[in-house]
């Protein structure tokens, strides 16, 4: 293999190196972003898990302390809700019966 050289002015050899040094500079910079980058993005991965891993715990004993409790009778509201709601039949049944008493009494006459 033939070793061929090309004559640079200083000026235009002053100018390459720069370049040169600019491109591996560059590239060191790059370099140590990855590097950075794939530290965090492990870390991130290991704070997840460990994340994931307390949620699970604290499942299981809202769980465990969940089926130790009584269970719930049922709402005060739906209690109140219900009993509204029979009163107001109540109210309209006794109504009603009232309506049909006058009917009859109109008939009689």
């Amino acid at each position: 293999m033939e070793t061929r050289y090309i004559k640079l002015e200083y000026e235009e050899a002053l100018v390459a190196k720069k370049q040169l040094l600019s491109t591996e500079l560059n590239l060191l910079e790059t370099q140590k972003i990855v590097r950075d980058y794939k530290f965090l993005r492990k870390k991130e991965l290991i704070l997840k898990n460990y994340l994931r891993r307390c949620l699970r715990e604290l499942r299981a004993k809202i769980n465990s302390e969940r089926s130790t409790m009584p269970e719930e009778e049922e709402p005060i509201k739906t209690k109140i809700r219900k009993s509204t709601e029979k009163r107001r039949h109540d109210d309209i049944q006794r109504q009603l019966e009232e309506i049909q008493e006058k009917l009859a009494r109109l008939q009689q006459l």
